[in-house]
């Protein structure tokens, strides 16, 4: 290491103009740099989608899920299974391993579903690979020109193609409007008169809708290409259709029916309201981007194709308006890592110069921080990190700037002792070369103690094994930069003879400080009251202090699920969500406001029409009144939807609602899932749990996810008189599917647009049970039989959705926490919910899911690798000094450091999460780098022949200023993030304000606790320390 600093010192410039190369690369990097505000957290997985147009709940978990789920289960890195059973829609997500590629695992699901043989023609499809974080885009389509109808053709097939166009993108999806079918509405008594089957004219019209090709003719030299053209091209060819003739008298279609251009059934309701516009019905587009893309270059290229679109290609008074853009939460939270960052490094340079008095010294140290940055930015452009704000938000000066600290103040204090001499570069790199050691292995040290963050997996994996990366790398590079750079600078800069600032102020300090090591040294044993009452403090506080899993991620936006009654119609939904956002738009704090009632028209949103899925854009928060929070608007937003009749809320943001829908199968912090077989005896369980849980303190937003039983008309086939009458069920069947349900029996192609030819009787015929059960069947023989004759006709209430688990069926009672931490409400809600709710434990049983199951996985790994931590940073102390007696000393700090960041935690009212817990491994890496500076500077003077209590005495005076220079550079450094508020510092602020508090109390537990343990253990065990230790 001494023939580096060598090398360093003699070629400072070539090191020099190196360092200025490799800043350069960092910048290039930094703009290859994947930037997103927060990292992707989703596990691997894998939708299912499968639809069945007609099918209630019973029957898509019955036919469709099971017989899928069967099929699926025992796939390589599966760990776990969930399916969604609504009426038409089954949706199977599959969650695997991480480090399972996202391509394998499809095509280990698609090998399964090959094997699957469903009723209906029913045809399982995957849904888009993207991941909950990859909904990165949502625009209306606006028109003071167009109508409902013009704007969804225009969203179908102009905007969606072009967006798909761009590279990145998974999917666009519609979000209402009305699509446009070409729909015949048959009169059923026209059937009798005709003596035509349902059947006869769907294969007429099936028949009569085709082009053929007769291969090509030559006539002279020309070849030509024969074609046959009977497509179907309007209304007037689908009428002309021929389904029977009659004594040479043909019978066309439009003669049995009514022929139309309808729309689609509407199976949702987009509105969108905002301080200048209220569109009661509107269409809206969601862009998906494809999971592992680069979010700023995905967003910059759909930026590009809207403004083309709305440029030259949409219709004159078209236009697309972003209302929902990834971008703004990107540059709100780089704005506020950024300002912290930046601000901070200003306020550590202001702490440099007044202790040093040389602005040249600050700005040599100061060089550090972005250095390390740009070639953390190199590593991880290397290694595939993106940048976000728990990669780069979580960075500490304080460790960072320690090292350079400490090789310039060596290098200092050699010309404060010898203003008139000129320093000789021999004697810079033995002094150099002196704390060389020491800060090699702090640093190592240091990067060990981050090993924890790569041991978790899953979701905390994704969040934080980044920020340990990335924290590793800028420490390797302070390091780097504090022994091939920092000397070179220092000793061009003070090598002449020249005047040195006296910071009088602080040698006043300093002279205090060595008196009171002298007066604690005469009788060094008072120090354990001290340590006692601090280990008991600490104990006290760690115990008292909330404990979390993560701090919460704020958007800057809100998305809330409401539940509106079930089984009413998609007009009356429709008319309770613009009475919602009409309530909910008035606030000042809020911009707009969007509601989506039921599910998609392509119906893969696994929703019915009673529930309502609504986005909330805030204002900057720098722009709202009185000191508002957006707690606050919760609790005012939460009161004010209350006291509407009809609606049950939950609150959330866009990405953590989809984060924790795939994660734990619910839109909450935490879930509760019920699991049992018996719908109606485990939806009382879940009930009585909720009237418990609701209770506890903390709880909020409690809402059973899985819709209460809904209304259903239902048809019992008698399968006897089916026979009697010579009908199959299949009959029944197709006349409930087509005649009453609707069904697409063609299509029409026209440029390159298709629609659907649907098929139905007229509403009049179909509109009540009584009608239903008058339709007419035809039998073998020709026969007309009512429905009512072979089947009962009824209403009743069924299940409005069937959710699964590992093949087992479970109810989820969702809930949010605030105010309160998830520890002590968990402990409880389950004593009340064991004592409180009576259900039969051998066919019922109860998991809780969410932040819970993330936060004891993490423990559970933690209490395995955190020992295994510690084992290393002591053997790492005791390759540093040889001595079992001051590694451990050294890692006695650790508990000492506890104090101050648990007694910050617990004033601030905030929690120990997996934030302030890598807040305090920065704390506990600090202390432990002081420690390591001041033994270090201990054992040299006593390997001078220094007496034992002078060279503690010497050693501790001497290494005052860089250990305090160090904290307060930190302390200042954080303090800007520890105070934020703004979007981006949920996760920066508890780290920084247990780093921040955390070093007021371990600083001065470090300069006078260790070197009074110091002397105290070497003074009973050993009396010398030999060369080289």
């Amino acid at each position: 290491m001494k023939n580096l600093i060598t090398l360093s010192i003699h070629n400072r410039w070539v090191f020099a103009v190196l360092f200025v190369l490799i800043g350069l690369f960092g910048y290039y990097s930094w703009k290859q740099l994947a930037i997103d505000a927060y990292p992707d957290i989703a596990d691997v997985t894998v939708d299912v989608v499968t639809q069945v147009t007609g099918l209630a709940a019973e029957e898509m978990e019955q036919l469709i899920a099971i017989p899928l789920e069967r099929e699926l289960n025992g796939l390589p890195g599966l760990v776990t299974m969930r399916s969604g059973n609504n009426f038409g829609i089954s949706t199977i997500t599959l969650v695997f391993e991480d480090g399972v590629d996202d391509y394998w695992a499809r095509q280990r699901v698609l090998e399964r579903l090959s094997a699957v043989d469903l009723p209906f023609d029913a045809s399982p499809e995957l849904g888009p690979l993207t991941s909950p974080t990859g909904e990165i885009y949502r625009y209306i389509i606006e028109s003071s020109t167009h109508d409902l109808r013009e704007l969804t053709d225009l969203n179908y097939w102009v905007i969606i193609p072009a967006l798909r166009q761009i590279t990145g993108v998974a999917d666009v999806s519609n979000f209402g409007g009305i699509t446009t079918q070409y729909q015949v509405e048959i009169n059923p008594r026209k059937l009798e008169q005709y003596d035509l089957s349902l059947g006869d004219v769907i294969e007429k019209i099936e028949q009569n809708n085709a082009n053929a090709g007769g291969s090509m003719i030559d006539r002279g030299d020309l070849s030509y290409v024969i074609r046959g053209v009977g497509m179907v091209r309007n209304l007037s060819d689908l009428g002309r259709i021929v389904v029977k003739t009659e004594k040479g008298v043909p019978i066309f279609l439009s003669d049995i029916g009514n022929l139309k251009y309808g729309v689609l059934e509407r199976k949702g309701i987009l509105g969108f309201t905002d301080k200048n516009v209220d569109h009661s019905e509107s269409v809206e587009g969601i862009v998906q981007m494809l999971r592992g893309e680069n979010p700023s270059e995905v967003l910059e290229k759909i930026h590009a194709k809207v403004d083309e679109l709305n440029n030259r290609t949409l219709p004159k008074g078209v236009t697309i308006r972003p209302f929902m853009d990834r971008t703004d939460l990107v540059n709100s939270t780089l704005n506020t890592v950024s300002h912290t960052l930046s601000f901070g490094i200003l306020l550590a340079v202001f702490v440099l110069i007044v202790f040093l008095g040389s602005w040249r010294g600050a700005i040599i140290v100061a060089t550090t921080i972005p250095l390390s940055l740009l070639i953390a930015f190199i590593l991880m452009h290397l290694t595939n990190i993106p940048a976000n704000l728990l990669s780069i938000g979580a960075i500490d000066f304080g460790i960072i700037i320690e090292g350079s600290i400490i090789t310039m103040e060596t290098i200092l204090k050699k010309r404060e002792n010898n203003p008139n001499d000129a320093l000789e570069p021999q004697s810079i790199i033995e002094r150099v070369a002196e704390v060389a050691r020491p800060v090699f292995f702090s640093t190592i040290i240091i990067i060990t103690a981050y090993l924890p963050l790569f041991a978790f997996e899953r979701i905390e994996r994704k969040l934080f094994t980044p920020m340990a990366f990335t924290l590793g790398f800028a420490l390797l590079a302070a390091l780097s930069v504090a022994l091939l750079l920092i000397p070179g600078l220092t000793y061009t800069a003070y090598r002449k003879p020249q005047k040195t600032y006296k910071n009088r102020w602080f040698e006043k300090i300093t002279a205090l400080y060595n008196k009171h090591t002298v007066a604690i040294l005469e009788k060094p044993k008072r120090i354990f009251m001290a340590i006692a009452l601090i280990l008991l403090g600490s104990g006290i506080l760690s115990y008292t202090v909330g404990k979390d899993f993560l701090p919460n991620l704020d958007e800057g936006s809100l998305w809330l699920q409401v539940q509106l009654p079930p089984g009413i119609t998609l007009d009356k939904a429709k008319e309770m969500a613009d009475t919602l956002r009409s309530h909910i738009i008035h606030y000042d704090e809020i911009s707009y406001v969007m509601t989506q009632t039921g599910r998609d028209d392509p119906g893969t949103e696994p929703f019915s029409k009673s529930h309502v899925e609504c986005s909330i854009g805030l204002i900057p928060y720098g722009n709202w009144k009185g000191g508002k929070r957006k707690d606050d608007l919760i609790r005012e937003l939460k009161a004010d939807i209350e006291m509407l009749p009809g609606y049950t809320v939950s609150f959330s943001q866009p990405i953590l609602d989809m984060v924790m829908d795939q994660m734990a199968g619910s839109h909450s912090d935490l879930s509760i899932k019920v699991f049992g077989n018996d719908i109606k005896e485990t939806r009382r369980v879940v009930e009585d749990i909720q009237r418990v849980v609701s209770s506890v303190h903390g709880a909020h937003d409690l809402l059973i996810t899985q819709e209460p039983p809904a209304p259903q008309l239902v048809v019992n086939v008698d399968r006897d008189r089916v026979a009697m009458y010579g009908l199959n069920v299949a009959d029944v069947a197709e006349l409930i599917e087509v005649a009453i349900g609707g069904k697409a029996v063609s299509q029409v192609f026209i440029d390159d647009r298709v629609y659907d030819i649907t098929c139905r009787y007229e509403e009049e015929s179909r509109n009540t049970p009584e009608k239903i059960g008058n339709l007419m069947l035809t039998s073998s023989s020709g026969a007309k039989i009512p429905l009512s004759q072979v089947a009962e006709v009824k209403l009743t209430r069924g299940a409005s959705s069937i959710s699964r688990e590992m093949n087992r069926r479970y109810i989820d009672l969702s809930l949010n926490l605030r105010g309160r931490d998830l520890t002590s409400f968990l402990k409880e809600a389950k004593t009340r919910i064991e004592n409180e709710v009576e259900y039969d434990h051998e066919t019922i049983s109860i998991e809780w899911g969410g932040q819970f199951e993330n936060q004891s996985r993490a423990y559970t790994r933690l209490g395995m690798i955190v020992p295994l931590a510690l084992a290393i940073m002591f053997i790492l102390l005791f390759i540093a000094f040889g001595r079992l007696r001051q590694a451990a000393l050294i890692m006695g700090i650790i508990p000492l450091a506890l104090l101050g960041g648990m007694l910050a935690l617990n004033i601030r009212g905030m929690s120990l999460n997996v934030s302030s817990a890598v807040g305090f491994i920065a704390l506990f890496g600090v202390s432990i780098q002081n420690g390591v500076i001041i033994f270090s500077r201990i054992n040299n003077l006593r390997n001078r022949g220094m007496e034992l209590k002078e060279a503690v005495v010497n050693g501790s005076r001497h290494v005052f200023r860089p250990v305090i220079m160090t904290a307060t550079v930190a302390v200042v450094g954080l303090l800007p993030a520890s105070m934020s508020t703004n979007i981006g510092s949920d996760v920066q602020r508890p780290l920084a304000t247990v780093i921040v508090y955390g070093l007021l109390f371990a600083t001065i537990a470090t300069i006078y606790i260790m070197p009074t343990l110091y002397y105290i253990v070497e003074n009973h065990w050993g009396k010398e320390v030999k060369n080289g230790e």
